[in-house]
């Protein structure tokens, strides 16, 4: 009876600590590349276990607003970096700089943003100078 208890208890904590280990590639994103662009939050999601970011970004062939979607990290790495759940806001005008998505669709995984307070936030090194951009 004990052996089955343990052996029972041990098979629920492997089950309950395996998604911790569970995380996905970043395989999807081109680090080869760097794209800067400037639109307007329209919403800034801070969940686990990653923040997203979505910006209105004017498309250059058309001139048509088109809604971005930057992965981030988690909130407390973004903490770390010095955001917070209102560091931006839906209608803050901000620049982005990313890796892009391999396939082509609108998004790609955060580097680093010039803030409207005019902050930077910056989680990979290596972007351009945002700043010097302005």
């Amino acid at each position: 009876m004990n052996l089955r208890a343990s052996c029972l208890g041990a098979m629920l904590a492997v089950a309950i600590a395996a998604p911790a280990f569970a995380h996905h590639s970043f395989a999807m994103f081109d680090a080869d590349k760097i794209i800067t662009a400037k639109g307007t939050v329209k919403e800034f999601e801070w969940t686990n276990p990653h923040s997203w970011l979505r910006v209105m970004i004017s498309d250059q062939a058309s001139g048509k607003a088109l809604q971005w979607a930057f992965e981030m990290s988690s909130p407390r790495t973004m903490t770390g970096l010095g955001m917070s759940p209102d560091t931006v806001k839906p209608g803050d005008v901000i620049t982005v700089t990313y890796h892009p998505l391999k396939d082509g669709s609108r998004g790609g995984q955060f580097m680093q943003a010039l803030l409207p307070n005019g902050q930077m936030a910056v989680r990979r090194p290596g972007g351009p100078n945002l700043r010097e951009q302005e």
